[in-house]
């Protein structure tokens, strides 16, 4: 067996064990259901064994899997029992710790808070980000205070009622159109040629790996699920940075929501709203049920409001 799994893919196959099903799974994690496939299918590779029993009534533990589950939620006991001691050691002090999905504005936002506190004596600050999963799982480790995510708007009461039953509390931010976000010196752009997913169709198309976002598109209407499936120039990327480097640099496009402050200036790029589409990004935060929000949290949580509206 290698040693290479990643700790949050133990969580994964959990979720998959518990559900009975990959799909099912999939959809509680906000993920797409061929990358959990993949994670499932790695992690068998690598234990050596298959974990599951498939049919088309869904998944079963195999021996195998029941002693991989075993292990798995015992090393997740462990961890989060070390993240609690980690956190019960730190200095009672006003400090800003944050877990946003792949936003920019987000991520301006905290470090603007950030700097203007900055002579203070002392602090500890940290941001993290990933899918709408790992944002929710920071808040319910106390790894984070405040977790900021987006989704589909019209799966609000279903969201609502998802972090409720796990005790965090839901407030809502804004609804955000989407974009197109694509280089000002696109040949689009500079031709003043119309752009569209249409038109964009023969272009590079970067996405997030694992991320709701692969869900998402597929909300577009079949104009955007014809550019997916039929497009041979799709990139997939985990990091904000790369995504915007790869759009400065070249001529592919991705999704997202109006420009952020340092856009133009460090990537050359520029957000142009989907015509036509029906569909809204909806930001909110989330906070464990009854802890109450200090000083600097909340002016952070004003300001992403201020940059997504």
């Amino acid at each position: 067996m290698h040693c290479d799994i990643n700790i949050k893919h133990l969580e994964y196959f959990i979720k998959v064990a518990k559900l009975g099903s990959i799909n099912k799974a999939a959809q509680a994690l906000f993920i797409s259901q061929p990358y959990l496939g993949k994670i499932i299918h790695d992690l068998e590779e690598n234990f050596g064994s298959p974990l599951l029993n498939r049919s088309n009534q869904g998944v079963t533990l195999t021996p195998e899997g029941e002693e991989f589950m075993r292990h798995a939620t015992n090393i997740l006991r462990e961890m989060r029992h070390l993240q609690s001691r980690s956190e019960k050691k730190e200095e009672d002090f006003d400090h800003l710790s944050v877990s946003m999905t792949k936003f920019s504005h987000v991520m301006e936002s905290f470090i603007d808070v950030v700097l203007r506190h900055q002579d203070q004596p002392s602090f500890t600050h940290r941001l993290y980000d990933g899918n709408p999963d790992d944002v929710i799982e920071d808040v319910l480790s106390g790894r984070a205070q405040v977790g900021i995510f987006h989704f589909d708007s019209k799966r609000r009461r279903e969201i609502e009622e998802n972090l409720l039953s796990k005790g965090l509390t839901y407030r809502f931010l804004a609804y955000v159109e989407p974009h197109i976000v694509i280089s000002k010196n696109h040949p689009l752009v500079l031709e003043k040629k119309p752009i569209n997913l249409h038109t964009l169709s023969d272009y590079g198309f970067i996405r997030y790996l694992g991320h709701y976002d692969d869900l998402v598109y597929s909300l577009f209407g079949s104009e955007l699920r014809n550019n997916e499936n039929n497009s041979s120039k799709v990139l997939y990327v985990s990091a904000r940075a790369t995504l915007m480097r790869l759009i400065s640099e070249s001529d592919f496009y991705s999704i997202g929501i109006h420009d952020f402050d340092k856009q133009d200036s460090a990537y050359q790029a520029i957000s142009i709203p989907i015509s036509d589409c029906d569909f809204m990004f909806e930001f909110g935060y989330v906070m464990m049920e009854g802890v109450s929000v200090s000083a600097i949290t909340d002016e952070f949580i004003s300001e992403v409001k201020k940059r997504l509206d």
